[in-house]
């Protein structure tokens, strides 16, 4: 009668509801697990410290994640969607600078001015990568370092790498070089390189004129063009 038509619409709605309450648990669980990892790092990452500071009960962590291994991978995946260097301010502005020219190589006339706005690109992605966005670099060298443990990680972890290589293979081929694989390698190093040591620097003030200086010598090594100015 009424009451059992009454009964069902009210577990529909509340069916309806609880799809949402749970993954907004869930965001709010790996949020937690994430400034762990930034404040505490990867080893307090644990059900009960993940709980408290999501201020969801301890039932919650291991009903969304049955183990450690599966928050920590989940958690990866999380902040990738919200921080893929694949998706910076660098890939984009490289990317629109190269499309012009389709799958060819960038003629010797324009090759120093699309040098000029490569490092120009590259020093504001530093910038922007060690000053706003440096919890996201104690993350990453968190995450790769966990990486080694765990094999699903680890594999995600490689998958993201790929692709920042190809993107990095596809503008050393545009500007012409002979072994672009190599100096994709090399690139993805060297910015590797300069973000870690800023991030390790722990306090001191950015030094852009060493990063502007090492990528105005990488420049001019790579692409055989002299960058005759100094940011």
């Amino acid at each position: 009668g009424p009451m059992v038509a009454s009964n069902r619409a009210s577990a529909a709605k509340q069916a309806g509801t609880r799809p949402a309450r749970g993954e907004h648990t869930r965001l709010k669980i790996l949020d937690a697990a994430l400034d762990i990892m930034i404040e505490d790092g990867m080893r307090a990452v644990r059900h009960r410290a993940v709980a408290k500071r999501a201020g969801v009960a301890l039932g919650s962590t291991t009903y969304h994640f049955s183990n450690i291994e599966e928050l920590i991978i989940s958690a990866f995946q999380y902040w990738r969607g919200k921080a893929l260097m694949i998706d910076s301010p660098f890939f984009r502005e490289s990317a629109e600078l190269l499309a012009p020219y389709g799958d060819g190589v960038v003629p010797d006339a324009d090759r120093p001015r699309i040098a000029a706005a490569l490092y120009r690109s590259s020093v504001g992605y530093l910038r922007s990568q060690l000053t706003s966005k440096r919890d996201d670099r104690l993350l990453e060298l968190a995450f790769h370092h966990e990486s080694v443990r765990y094999p699903a990680l680890h594999e995600l972890v490689m998958s993201e790498w790929k692709n920042q290589l190809d993107h990095l293979e596809f503008l050393h081929r545009a500007m012409g070089s002979p072994q672009p694989r190599e100096d994709a390698r090399i690139t993805y190093s060297l910015f590797r390189q300069l973000e870690q040591s800023a991030v390790l620097e722990n306090g001191q003030r950015l030094n852009v004129k060493r990063i502007s200086l090492t990528l105005q010598r990488y420049v001019n090594l790579c692409f055989g063009v002299e960058l005759a100015f100094v940011d």
